[in-house]
């Protein structure tokens, strides 16, 4: 399972596991965003165009859980981050319409991501991924919880960054770094069109969809 040669250009294997990866989180990730819209008793959220958005983003997160796993030299690593980015697209893709985040889906999927990657990092010997996973979703998790406490985000954002942070193993500084401006832009972008269509700047608006894209990034790039 381990990839030899190491991860400097995809080869034709890594190729067609990208777009496979890519068709799974496209199938997947509707699904997921059902069970959770049903979790949170909103099942009449659930919307054909909803459907197609987390169709498109799930397939991103497909073909980003592939493109970390040939950046970690291993193929153990792609069960786990499949259920990560699709999990991660679909509890954002339910914030985006309900403005809440189906609990239940995300702890489901932090335990799974943990197992999966536990024993991914363990037959790869990559001990201090193993590690970085878990500092980085506890990190995550503590400064969703100051923005919880100080900033207006929701408490389910809190969960949803620990289980983003679980998928930042292998992530670079550059990664880090992009993340961190796609999560500002998102947001910025999201307070500024909810401001100028409701005029009305206590009204609150989902932190996911930002969350769910800067995570992906950071563990991509």
């Amino acid at each position: 399972m381990e990839v030899k040669g190491g991860p400097q250009r995809m080869n034709g294997t890594w190729m067609v596991a990208t777009v496979a990866g890519a068709l799974v989180g496209a199938a997947a990730t509707p699904w997921l965003t059902t069970r959770g819209l049903a979790q949170l008793a909103r099942i009449d959220a659930a919307r054909p165009s909803l459907a197609l958005a987390s169709a498109v983003a799930g397939g991103g997160a497909g073909a980003a859980a592939i493109v970390t796993s040939h950046r970690a030299d291993t193929w153990w690593l792609v069960p786990a981050l499949l259920v990560w980015g699709c999990a991660l697209v679909a509890a954002a893709s339910c914030d985006a319409v309900t403005q809440r985040i189906p609990t239940a889906l995300v702890r489901q999927a932090a335990v799974g991501t943990g197992v999966l990657l536990t024993v991914g990092f363990a037959v790869h010997g990559d001990w201090r991924g193993l590690l970085t996973s878990g500092l980085a979703a506890a990190a995550a998790g503590v400064v969703l919880l100051l923005c919880w406490r100080f900033a207006g985000a929701g408490f389910g954002d809190v969960r949803l960054a620990v289980l983003g942070g679980l998928g930042l193993g292998h992530a670079t500084h550059r990664g880090l770094l992009l993340a961190l401006a796609a999560f500002s832009l998102v947001t910025v972008t999201q307070a500024v069109v909810t401001l100028m269509r409701d005029g009305d700047r206590r009204r609150t608006f989902p932190y996911g969809p930002a969350l769910a894209a800067g995570f992906l990034l950071a563990a991509t790039l």
